[in-house]
C-alpha cells in the first residue's frame, strides 16, 4: 500500500521533532458552583511518537469466520493475490479501510472546495501490512493434524 503524503499543521502550538510530534491544547469549560460560574481551562500536551510501531492484533475465535476472513484479506494483500470474475479480473485491496480511505476535511481551497486527506496523512499510523496476528480459539471441535509428507 502507497503512503500517503504527510500533512504539515503550521502552528505556534504544534512542533514537529525529529522523534515525535507534539500539540498544545486547552480544554475550556465553566467550573459551577452555587455562588456562580467561573471559565477554567485545563492545559494538555498530546505526544504521537514518529516512528510506528508493529501492532500485534490477538484475535479470540480465530478460527471462526470473521477471525479467518480478517487475516486472510491482511495476508493476501501483500502477497497482491487476483482471481477472475464475471466482470473482469480482480485484486486484494483496502479499499473502504480507514487507513486508506478515512479521510478529515482541512477546509477550503481557494476555489471554494473542500480539501479531504486521508487519516494516515496527518498521524503516523499502522499500516494494514504492517499487522502482525495471533489468537485463538476455544471450539471444541478437535484439532486438524498438519498433512505429514511421505516418506520413501
Amino acid at each position: 500500500m502507497e503512503a500517503a503524503a504527510q500533512v504539515i499543521v503550521e502552528s505556534p502550538d504544534v512542533v514537529y521533532g525529529p522523534e515525535a510530534i507534539e500539540a498544545q491544547w486547552e480544554d475550556w469549560t465553566t467550573r459551577v458552583s452555587p455562588e456562580g460560574g467561573a471559565p477554567t481551562t485545563t492545559p494538555f500536551t498530546f505526544r504521537t511518537p514518529r516512528q510506528v510501531p508493529r501492532l500485534g492484533v490477538m484475535l479470540v475465535g480465530w478460527g471462526g469466520n470473521n477471525g479467518s476472513t480478517l487475516t486472510a484479506a491482511v495476508l493476501a494483500n501483500p502477497l497482491r493475490l487476483s482471481w477472475p470474475t464475471r466482470s473482469g479480473r480482480k485484486e486484494t485491496n483496502y479499499h473502504g479501510s480507514l487507513t486508506p480511505a478515512g479521510t478529515v476535511s482541512l477546509g477550503l481551497d481557494a476555489g471554494g472546495q473542500e480539501v479531504f486527506v486521508p487519516f494516515s496523512a496527518l498521524l503516523p499510523m499502522v499500516a494494514p501490512n504492517d499487522l502482525a496476528f495471533d489468537g485463538c480459539d476455544i471450539s471444541g471441535h478437535p484439532q486438524v493434524e498438519e498433512p505429514q509428507m511421505p516418506t520413501t
